[in-house]
């Protein structure tokens, strides 16, 4: 268990420097108002991607030890092709973007969610290494390319990077589905079943994942409106940063996904969950301690002179993310158990308080009060998988006690002696 972990914890890590590097880079070159304008674009794309996997999507990790991938990978395909056309006449017709903008949109989000349909089928089977490398691409396919174009052209197009990124990650990813498609299912399940299990578990998957993308986001286009693209980016660097302690959460909740997913027995997801939950909260707490003592004077020097307020800002955000932490390991057991709708309900909570205080607090405090306004939104959201996992027979608790944390350093030097003495 913890060996899986511990290397999903590794491909996040260096993710996270990748899209670090980003930050720097954007914000050294730009300034405050062009990475500004990189969030908002990276924003749109995820929304759009949200939809365009509504059916399906991380759902096929549920999904892909149940049906045939040839028929899940067939209804994704459509779907993604019909939202993608949709999107495009509507917000065209509604003149939302520019017509360049709109594009770059539609085809970098159909990209995406392609490649995240094929991700899913590989985690559904716990092909883990290919997984983590289709992950990984992305990043450090689209830092290299930023670089490079700085390096050799001294510009930088962020929509170049991101075609580059997505599309290397989506050949990699055909590879992996045609390497690892199950003998067993290659014989085509019936239509109507198929649909039937991708809308009813997808719908209420990707409305989850939209509405928490939202409660996330939002406050970025009130942000923008009220005080400009540079409070924008300074906000998003700061959220960026207090938030990449949820890398440990995500590295344990991949895990436990793909684990849950293939399980039978309740009371062991119940139990398995709540020793990950521990260990989650204690390692993001100690993470988000370190980011937050380090000196203003850091960021600056990090990120350049206009991103000089982003420790208040991150002040503002530490509890809630933090305890958002305990949200994203528990509401991977019900995504575990194909009860999507417990999460939907949570983030639809969190969406609401988000608009709420943001508009708010924003006209007033500005970014601070948009950072005030996510930290509550996390910690309703938080609250609300709680009651709900309480339902479930579950007990609550924050810290691991002594003896689990004397297992784990246990298991940590007999791991580490057979990498070094094997």
């Amino acid at each position: 268990m913890w060996r899986s972990i511990f290397g999903n914890f590794g491909v996040r890590v260096l993710s996270a420097l990748l899209n670090l590097g980003l930050v720097i880079l954007f914000s050294q070159l730009t300034g405050a108002i062009g990475k500004g304008e990189q969030s908002l674009l990276l924003t749109s794309i995820a929304i759009l991607t949200i939809f365009d996997s509504l059916v399906g999507g991380a759902a096929l990790v549920y999904l892909s030890s149940r049906f045939s991938w040839l028929g899940l990978l067939g209804a994704s395909y459509i779907w993604i092709i019909s939202i993608s056309s949709l999107a495009f006449i509507t917000l065209f017709m509604l003149d939302v973007f520019s017509f360049e903008y709109l594009i770059h949109v539609v085809i970098l989000s159909a990209l995406n969610a392609t490649c995240s349909v094929h991700a899913s089928l590989l985690l559904g089977q716990q092909r883990l290494l290919i997984y983590n490398l289709i992950t990984l691409s992305i990043p450090l396919l689209t830092f290299a390319s930023c670089l490079g174009q700085w390096y050799f052209y001294h510009q930088l197009s962020y929509e170049t990077a991101l075609y580059i990124a997505f599309t290397s990650a989506l050949i990699l990813s055909i590879i992996g589905v045609f390497r690892h498609l199950p003998s067993e299912h290659k014989t085509v399940s019936p239509w109507s079943a198929i649909w039937k299990q991708m809308f009813a578990l997808g719908f209420y998957n990707q409305l989850a994942h939209v509405l928490q993308l939202l409660s996330f986001r939002a406050s970025y286009y009130i942000l923008e409106q009220y005080k400009g693209e540079a409070a924008v980016g300074v906000f998003s660097n700061a959220s960026s940063i207090t938030e990449s302690i949820w890398l440990i959460a995500t590295s344990i909740s991949l895990w436990q996904y793909a684990v849950i997913s293939n399980a039978k027995d309740q009371n062991y997801t119940i139990q398995l969950t709540e020793k990950l939950t521990r260990f989650g909260m204690l390692a993001a707490f100690l993470g988000v301690l370190f980011f937050l003592f380090l000196p203003s004077t850091f960021y600056q020097m990090v990120f350049g002179a206009d991103f000089g307020g982003l420790q208040t800002l991150m002040w503002s955000l530490a509890p809630g993310v933090w305890i958002f932490t305990y949200a994203l390991v528990v509401g991977h057991y019900f995504s575990g158990h194909g009860r999507y709708i417990v999460n939907a309900w949570a983030s639809g909570v969190g969406l609401i308080l988000s608009l709420t205080m943001s508009l708010w607090l924003i006209p007033n405090y500005g970014a601070v009060g948009a950072a005030i306004a996510a930290s509550i939104s996390y910690i309703a959201t938080s609250l609300v998988v709680l009651y709900y996992f309480l339902k479930d027979g579950a007990s609550f608790s924050l810290f691991p006690s002594k003896v689990e944390l004397f297992q784990l350093i246990t298991q940590m030097r007999t791991m580490w002696r057979k990498t070094h003495y094997e």
